[in-house]
């Protein structure tokens, strides 16, 4: 196929480029770093899970952060750099249509932000083994699949933003614009929303937490640390924590009044992850369209 060609191509490039190396070496450093300063204390390896577990909940806090913004810098550009330069007219000379060029890139940056994330955790997991009587592999799988996931997520909209651009200036805007709305002005949005529908519907209490949740969960970032979350507790426990403050340290109580003592199923973790997958679909597939009438 077609777009497994520019997929490979754009893959080998960012390995020329030694993107692939740096955030190889980055990623081991992040998370095998905190692994070793987490788990060694004195020379001496705490063998209990709870060390494990908070070791885990730590690192998810890094990764919100750190893998959406390196997911953003390595794609904002994908095709608009190459409309800048002109090289996006050679490449579709060859036998490759425009939604091939949208889907290689994407599938091409994936592996560059998705690889590096799993050596890191390939890297920790052996870091951690010295206290293996703590660790559950399976729960330490997931965890790794689901921040990679969170990577390949934000490329699916660094791309879909690189494809509707003009410029490589609107792709950067544009991935920014979203990396601030997502980390900085969510809860304003949430809180706003929250408001105008009470006031204009009367809400109860337990209608406006559920609401709230609903909006918070349409965030990626949110929905990915809600997930994490669910690995080490009940769905029901890993919702209520969105409403908790300092980092989920101060539990809300009116909101486990109001959301339990049952969760809602479409906020259970399969809801939840398509509501993460959207967020990877839906900005693709209008990058690919719109790139379609694009004047190159």
């Amino acid at each position: 196929m077609s777009w497994e060609a520019v997929a490979r191509k754009d893959f080998r490039d960012a390995v020329r480029s030694r993107w692939l190396w740096v955030l190889s070496a980055l990623s081991v450093l992040v998370f095998a770093g905190a692994a070793i300063g987490r788990l060694y204390v004195g020379g001496q390896v705490e063998n209990t899970q709870g060390l494990v577990q908070g070791f885990l909940f730590f690192l998810k806090q890094g990764t919100a952060i750190l893998l959406p913004l390196t997911a953003l810098v390595v794609a904002y550009g994908s095709i608009t750099r190459e409309r800048e330069s002109g090289t996006i007219k050679l490449l579709l000379s060859l036998p490759h249509s425009r939604d091939d060029v949208v889907i290689g890139k994407f599938l091409g940056r994936s592996g560059v932000v998705a690889l590096p994330v799993l050596i890191g955790f390939l890297v920790a997991f052996l870091a951690l083994l010295p206290a293996g009587s703590g660790l559950d592999i399976f729960v330490y799988v997931q965890f790794a699949l689901l921040t990679a996931l969170l990577g390949v997520v934000f490329v699916g909209i660094a791309v879909g933003v690189s494809a509707a651009a003009n410029t490589n200036q609107q792709a950067l805007v544009g991935a920014g614009g979203l990396f601030g709305l997502f980390w900085f002005l969510w809860n304003f949005f949430v809180s706003g929303v929250n408001r105008a529908a009470t006031e204009l519907f009367g809400l109860s209490t337990p209608e406006q937490f559920r609401l709230r949740l609903a909006l918070k969960l349409l965030n990626p970032i949110q929905a990915y640390k809600t997930l994490v979350d669910s690995l080490f507790m009940s769905d029901l426990e890993a919702r209520i924590r969105t409403f908790s403050l300092l980092l989920g340290m101060i539990p809300n109580q009116q909101a486990a009044q109001a959301l339990g003592p049952e969760l809602s199923p479409v906020f259970s973790d399969p809801f939840v992850l398509m509501a993460m997958l959207l967020w990877l679909v839906l900005p693709l597939a209008v990058g690919v369209v719109w790139f379609r009438d694009a004047e190159l």
